[in-house]
C-alpha cells in the first residue's frame, strides 16, 4: 500500500536523492582520509627536517671543536719549540682567545639552530591549521550537499 500524498515518481526521486547523499558521505570519507594521509606525510617531513637541522648543527660543532683542538695543539707545539710555557703569558692568552672564539661561534650555531627549529615548528603549526581548515570545509560542503539535495522541507509537508 502506497503512502498517501506521495506519488510513486516522487518516492523514486527521493530514493535516488538519498542514494546520492550516501555517495557524497562515502566520497567525503575518502577525501578526509586523503587529507589525513597528507598531514601524516607533512608531519614526517617536519620531523625529518628537524633532525637534519640538528645533525647539521652537531656536525658543525664537531668540526669546529676538532679545529680548535688542532689550533691549540699547534700553539702548544710552537711554544714548546720556542722553549716557552703554554700555561702563562701571551701563549696562554692566545689559547684562551681561541677558546673564546670557539665558544662565541658555538653560541651562534646554537641560536641559528633554535631559529631554524622555530621556523620548522611554525610551518608545522600552519600545516596543521590548513589541514583543519580543509577538513572543516569538507564537512561544511558535505552538509550543504545533503541539505540542498534532499527536499527536507517538502517531506515535512507531505507527512503533516
Amino acid at each position: 500500500m502506497a503512502v498517501t500524498g506521495i506519488a510513486p515518481l516522487d518516492g523514486f526521486l527521493l530514493a535516488m536523492q538519498a542514494a546520492g547523499a550516501i555517495y557524497n558521505v562515502n566520497e567525503a570519507k575518502g577525501q578526509k582520509k586523503m587529507i589525513q594521509m597528507g598531514r601524516q606525510l607533512e608531519q614526517a617531513q617536519f620531523e625529518s627536517n628537524l633532525e637534519a637541522a640538528r645533525l647539521e648543527a652537531s656536525e658543525g660543532s664537531l668540526a669546529e671543536l676538532q679545529q680548535l683542538r688542532q689550533n691549540i695543539g699547534n700553539q702548544i707545539a710552537i711554544n714548546a719549540a720556542r722553549g716557552t710555557s703554554s700555561a702563562a703569558g701571551s701563549a696562554a692568552v692566545s689559547m684562551q682567545n681561541s677558546e673564546r672564539t670557539y665558544a662565541k661561534d658555538e653560541k651562534a650555531r646554537r641560536m641559528n639552530l633554535l631559529t631554524k627549529e622555530n621556523q620548522l615548528r611554525a610551518g608545522n603549526v600552519l600545516s596543521g591549521l590548513h589541514t583543519l581548515q580543509s577538513e572543516t570545509k569538507l564537512g561544511q560542503s558535505l552538509t550543504n550537499q545533503i541539505f540542498n539535495t534532499l527536499p527536507i522541507s517538502g517531506l515535512a509537508n507531505y507527512f503533516s
